[in-house]
């Protein structure tokens, strides 16, 4: 079977997430569980009675109360309609519960009872009143201990519980452990709480380590497909997406099969092992697949050399996976292909780590269910619709960040003395999204950011390039954009930029052209640091040259040399061991013609390539191979493109065998992207799969759009960033955050200025 899906379009899901909980290791207390409360697969079953205040069952708590005529119910209680841990309505004042449980042959330790209540509760044992409590809340813990233990009986005890409802939410669950034994110095309640509390922060632990906010949307692009059109050709980096990874590949056909699936190199786990079978469809279009998920004990070489698996595999595995995964899809059959309409799946596994991943550090259980609500024709109306009230909302979000810009840690100046100014960056790059996109140059956040950003001191190439960015952008002609797409004009025009402005411009680029790398002569090498001083970094280099073409535009002096000199730097430090393809890009102006007229007659340039990128620094460090980022490669793309388009502006000056190089190795670097590219992670090396998604997202933006880039091996790279983001942008307007340490200005600024599709070309190959 090949997906039926439109071409350089996409399906899109409904996704619920029934369970999905990283569970501590096994406890070494071992509680026993007495009564199961109503987010269990079985919860404990109660006799109880709805009443109000005036008319409580009087003595209900008592052992000798007869409760045969109240009802049955299992917990919790509350409005099952609301929350799907409520398997019992409680619509009353009061609700009293009463139940009959063995709690051990010899008197336990403690008792430990999560209860959720609103509002304040009452519990009883055997009579005696052990919790009492007038507050509300979910999760919340009461330990019983010493004396109040004199209740418990050998045999049957009588738990009775009571809540009121005071008005509002109205719910009650509970749950009861007992220790049969305790460890020395845990006989005090704040001893036991604080052990179960450090057992608990394992699986936290876990859970940060493994999975962060951000999560790959539901959807599955034309784009990412293989050859064969069966399934997504890169794998999941997220245990979360094993399950959708498995549900949408279509090699195991109607008559099911074996299932044999590999991801490689995930993050922290190494490479995963999926192996089972797929039964038959049914008679209704349902077809079961059940998997065994099993870490490999060693990460398969593939071209990869001894030293590169040490210092860039290995050495960042440090978790593995054991667990099982049952998937159960419906399938559409088409003369066209099939669909996935439909998919539940469960999986349940053990996390372990340490020497040999032996030791046991959390459990892992999801349950999910998939539906297929749209399809997208590639950027059809509702596509741009959606993509429109995405941009309305990241900026209205973004202007409310944005008010006092000299507030909170992460906008507040750092000061004349400081050795860097990133709040001023972060500031430099807000205000940059909200003059991208389309905020209203005379609005009253946008001016006061401006002028807070003219009042700052400037330090560093990441606060400088964007400042200058951004003073550049505020002076862009309004109709420019659309000039370069049609190709009217064949690069940017100069601004026009009043005396004060160019002046402090003039001022920033001074102080950008001392951050550079000290070890090199910047006249043949140029290279930027944060500061000036003994090292370099191709993501700095990237925003310095951003910065340098910005002031380029705005008439400040920038000498050939220097353009040359940093060309020479990406140059140098690129891959030269890649994979050699037949590498195809298609401009806007080809693209545009395809898109009123999908027969028109095209040709798309092709060119002999291979698949080189950039690392963050070189391309080995100290004898070790570094490991190539999506970010990267397209860093260096951009910075080849700006010293590329800058050159051009010096007419006596061809440098044709500088331009044919760059234009060579800016080639390679698009055929990087086209082998690895994805908008679920950061593709590259296993070190940034899950951060910096954003950053390379807005460089895959840069590096397209500046080259005039529209499609890279057919496909659309801008379709599939715009619809990850419109499906993962959140209710208030903001993008939610990976398992790195950028800031929501940063990240929402960086999501605007993707949609937006920002950048100006600056090679248009007129």
């Amino acid at each position: 079977m090949t997906w039926d899906i439109p071409l350089r379009g996409a399906h899109v899901y409904e996704r619920v997430t029934r369970q999905f909980e990283v569970t501590p290791p096994p406890s070494k207390f071992q509680p026993i569980v007495a009564i199961a409360g109503g987010r269990e697969k079985t919860p404990h079953t109660w006799r109880y009675v709805q009443a109000t205040r005036a008319k409580m069952p009087k003595g209900f708590h008592q052992p000798s109360f007869d409760d045969s005529s109240w009802s049955k119910g299992a917990g919790g209680f509350g409005d099952p309609a609301v929350t799907d841990h409520h398997h019992s309505v409680w619509d009353s004042e009061v609700c009293c519960l009463r139940t009959t449980v063995d709690l051990g042959r010899s008197k336990p330790k403690a008792l430990w009872l999560q209860i959720d209540h609103d509002d304040g509760v009452r519990v009883w044992l055997n009579g005696e009143m052990v919790v009492a409590n007038d507050g509300y809340g979910t999760g919340r813990e009461y330990f019983v201990t010493g004396k109040k233990l004199d209740a418990w009986r050998r045999g049957s005890n009588v738990i009775a519980v009571k809540c009121n409802d005071v008005g509002g939410a109205k719910y009650l669950d509970l749950s009861l452990k007992y220790f049969p034994r305790l460890a020395r110095g845990q006989r005090r309640v704040e001893d036991l709480k604080k052990a179960l509390r450090q057992e608990r922060d394992q699986a936290s632990r876990v859970r940060r380590a493994l999975f962060g906010p951000y999560r790959a949307p539901p959807m599955l692009l034309q784009g990412e497909l293989d050859e064969k059109g069966q399934r997504a050709i890169h794998r999941p980096t997220d245990l979360r997406d094993v399950a959708w990874w498995v549900a949408t590949d279509l090699s195991c056909g109607p008559l099911g099969g074996p299932v044999k699936l590999d991801a490689r190199r995930m993050w922290e786990l190494g490479d995963l092992k999926i192996r089972g079978r797929a039964q038959a469809v049914d008679e209704l279009g349902w077809q079961t697949i059940r998997v065994k998920l099993k870490t490999a004990k060693e990460p398969e070489r593939g071209q990869d050399s001894k030293r590169y698996m040490q210092s860039v595999v290995l050495r960042f595995i440090h978790h593995a996976f054991d667990g099982d995964l049952v998937v159960r899809r419906r399938l559409d059959v088409r003369p066209t292909g099939a669909r996935v309409v439909a998919f539940e799946t469960s999986l349940e596994g053990t996390i372990t780590s340490g020497d040999g991943f032996k030791d046991v550090a959390g459990g892992l259980l999801q349950d999910e269910t998939w539906e297929l609500t749209s399809s997208h024709e590639n950027q059809d109306t509702a596509f741009r619709l959606l993509v429109k009230r995405a941009i309305e909302k990241g900026t209205a979000r973004l202007l409310e960040q944005l008010t006092k810009p000299n507030e909170g840690q992460f906008l507040k100046s750092n000061g004349p003395n400081a050795d860097r100014s990133y709040n001023s960056g972060r500031l430099a790059i807000g205000l940059l999204a909200l003059i991208k996109g389309g905020v209203s140059k005379e609005d009253p956040i946008l001016q006061k950011c401006l002028e807070e950003l003219r009042e700052r001191p400037l330090i560093d190439t990441y606060s400088l390039g964007n400042a200058l960015m951004a003073m550049e952008s505020y002076y862009q002609p309004a109709t420019e954009m659309s000039l370069l797409r049609s190709g009217s004009i064949d690069r940017p025009q100069k601004r026009a930029v009043p005396k004060a402005d160019k002046a402090l411009m003039q001022k920033w680029t001074d102080r950008l052209m001392r951050n550079v790398d000290t070890r090199v002569d910047p006249s043949y090498l140029l290279r930027f640091n944060y500061v000036r001083g003994a090292r370099f970094d191709n993501s700095l280099h990237q925003y310095g040259l951003l910065g340098l073409y910005a002031a380029h535009l705005c008439g400040i002096e920038v000498s050939a040399t220097t353009w040359e000199a940093a060309a020479n730097h990406l140059l140098d430090v690129q891959q030269e061991d890649g994979q050699k393809l037949i590498l195809q890009l298609m401009d806007y102006r080809t693209h545009n013609k395809l898109q009123f007229d999908p027969q028109a007659n095209v040709t798309v340039a092709s060119a002999p390539s291979h698949a080189n990128g950039w690392s963050y620094i070189n391309p080995k460090y100290s004898g070790a191979e570094n490991g190539i980022w999506g970010s990267m490669t397209c860093a260096g793309i951009t910075g080849l493109a700006i010293c590329q388009a800058a050159l051009l502006d010096y007419q006596d000056l061809k440098r044709r065998k500088l331009q044919n190089e760059a234009s060579r190795a800016r080639n390679d670097g698009f055929a990087w992207l086209a082998e690895h590219m994805t908008v679920r992670y950061h593709p590259g090396a296993m070190i940034r799969q899950q951060r910096w998604l954003y950053y390379y997202l807005y460089g895959l933006e840069r590096a397209a759009l500046l080259s005039g880039v529209a499609l890279i091996q057919d496909r659309d790279w801008y379709f599939e960033g715009a619809l990850m983001l419109v499906l993962t942008q959140m209710e208030n307007g903001e993008w939610p955050g990976e398992l790195s340490d950028d800031e929501a200005i940063e990240r929402n600024a960086m999501a605007i200025l993707f949609l937006k599709q920002s950048t100006s070309p600056v090679l248009t190959g007129k």
